[in-house]
C-alpha cells in the first residue's frame, strides 16, 4: 500500500472528495481511498506538500513510430530499430506525466506489438491504444510515407482493411479524410473519401466494437464524419458555423484538435519541408478561429499534440498546452480537463482513469506548484505513477 500524503487535488479532476488537499492511498494497482490529509495511517508514505496531483494526462494523438526526422530518412530505417525507438518514445511520454497515449498511424503496425508487450508486462510503458497502419484511399502523395498507409478504394476494400486491423490487434481505426499539411501531393481541406466508403468503414469497426478516428482539416470532411458516426475527427482545423453547430448537436463524434503542430512548422520552419510552411500559413489563422469558436460554443474537446511530426515533440506537449493557453484562450484548468477527464470520456475509457475516483486505476501524475493555474508548472514533474506503481525509468 502506497499513501500520497498532503496531495494537493483539483475537485474538477477528483470524485467522490469534497476538498482540494488529500490523502491518496493506492493499493494493488487501484485508487482504494482519497481521505482527508495527513489522516491515513499505514503503507509507505510518500510526501506530496506543495505538489499537485492530478489523473495521468492522455495524449489523445501521437506518432510513436516518428521523431520529426526526414520523411526519407526515417523511411529506409529498418523495422526493428523503429520497434525499439518506439518503445523510448511512449517511455519519454510515461515520464513526463502521460500514462495513456493513443496512436494514429505507424508503419507496418509496430505500435500495436509494443501496445501487446506493455499490456502483458513485459516492458513499462504508458497504455498505448493503436491503431497500426492508416486506411487511406489511392491519393497522390501517399509514398511519401513509406509503409504507414493501407489503401482501400470502394465500401468492399474499406469493409476488408477494418477487418484486417481489428485482426491484427488495432483498438482504433484510423482512416484519412481528407488531404494532409504533411502530404505534398494533398489539399489540407479537400475531401479524399466518398461518404458511403466512410460509412462502410464506420460499419464495420462499430460490428467489432471498434471506434473510429479520420483525419479531417477541412467543412464538408468534418460535416461527413459527424453523419457517419465517426468517434473523432482529428485535427478539425478548418471549420464553419455549421460544423459548430452539428458538433453541439452530437454525442457520438468529437474534434481532436493538434493545434501545436502547425505553429511549430511556422516556428521551425527552417528546418520543415517548404510544403509544410506554406500549407501551415495558408490555415493557421483559420484554425484559430474555429477554435475560439468551438470553445466560446462550450464545445467538448479533445486533446492532442500530434506527436512525432516534429522534432522534440514526444513527451513536449507543454507546447500543445501553450498554444491553448496563450493563442486560444483557454485557462490552464480548462486544458487540464481535456488532457484528463475529457479525453478519457472521447476516448472511452473513463470508467477506469481520467479522474481520481476510488475504484479508478492508480494512473496519477504529481507536479511541483500549482499547473491548474501556471501551466508552464507541467515541467515540473514530481512523480508518475502507472497502475500504482512509482515510474522509475
Amino acid at each position: 500500500m502506497i499513501v500520497l500524503r498532503n496531495a494537493r487535488i483539483l475537485p474538477e479532476l477528483t470524485e467522490g472528495f469534497e476538498g482540494t488537499s488529500a490523502d491518496i492511498v493506492i493499493d494493488g494497482g487501484l485508487i482504494q481511498e482519497i481521505k482527508p490529509a495527513c489522516s491515513a495511517a499505514g503503507g509507505e508514505v510518500l510526501d506530496m506538500t506543495g505538489k499537485t496531483v492530478i489523473p495521468g494526462l492522455i495524449e489523445g494523438h501521437l506518432h510513436l513510430d516518428l521523431c520529426g526526422m526526414s520523411t526519407f530518412e526515417e523511411n529506409v530505417q529498418p523495422d526493428a530499430y523503429r520497434t525499439m525507438r518506439c518503445l523510448k518514445l511512449a517511455q519519454d511520454n510515461l515520464r513526463m506525466g502521460y500514462t495513456t497515449v493513443r496512436d494514429l498511424g505507424d508503419r507496418n503496425n509496430i505500435t500495436i506489438s509494443i501496445a501487446k508487450a506493455i499490456d502483458e508486462g513485459m516492458v513499462m510503458g504508458p497504455d498505448v491504444l493503436a491503431c497500426g497502419r492508416i486506411i487511406s484511399p489511392t491519393e497522390a502523395g501517399n509514398e511519401f510515407f513509406g509503409d504507414m498507409y493501407a489503401e482501400a478504394d470502394s465500401p468492399d476494400e474499406y469493409t476488408k482493411a477494418v477487418r484486417r486491423q481489428y485482426q491484427l490487434g488495432a483498438k482504433w481505426i484510423k482512416i484519412m479524410g481528407t488531404g494532409a499539411v504533411m502530404n505534398p501531393g494533398a489539399t489540407p481541406g479537400k475531401p479524399i473519401i466518398y461518404e458511403n466508403e466512410l460509412q462502410a468503414a464506420c460499419d464495420a469497426a462499430a460490428y467489432v466494437d471498434l471506434p473510429v478516428a479520420v483525419h479531417c482539416h477541412g467543412t464538408d470532411g468534418i460535416k461527413m464524419c459527424i453523419r457517419t458516426g465517426v468517434r473523432t475527427v482529428e485535427h478539425s482545423s478548418i471549420m464553419d458555423d455549421e460544423c459548430i453547430r452539428m458538433y453541439k448537436a452530437t454525442d457520438k463524434t468529437f474534434m481532436m484538435p493538434t493545434m501545436s503542430t502547425l505553429y511549430s512548422f511556422l516556428e521551425f520552419g527552417e528546418n520543415m519541408p517548404r510544403h509544410y510552411v506554406e500549407k501551415a500559413t495558408r490555415i493557421v489563422g483559420v484554425l484559430r478561429e474555429g477554435m475560439i469558436a468551438a470553445r466560446e460554443a462550450g464545445l467538448k474537446l479533445g486533446w492532442g499534440t500530434d506527436a512525432g511530426v516534429y522534432e522534440g515533440s514526444h513527451g513536449n506537449g507543454i507546447y500543445e498546452f501553450r498554444v491553448r493557453v496563450n493563442k486560444i484562450g483557454f485557462t490552464p484548468l480548462e486544458t487540464l480537463i481535456q488532457a484528463t477527464k475529457y479525453n478519457a470520456e472521447i476516448l472511452q475509457i473513463d470508467d477506469q482513469v481520467g479522474t481520481i475516483k476510488v475504484g479508478k486505476r492508480a494512473n496519477l501524475a504529481a507536479f511541483s506548484g500549482n499547473p491548474d493555474q501556471d501551466i508552464e508548472m507541467l515541467n515540473n514533474v514530481a512523480a508518475v505513477f502507472k497502475d500504482g506503481m512509482l515510474v522509475n525509468l
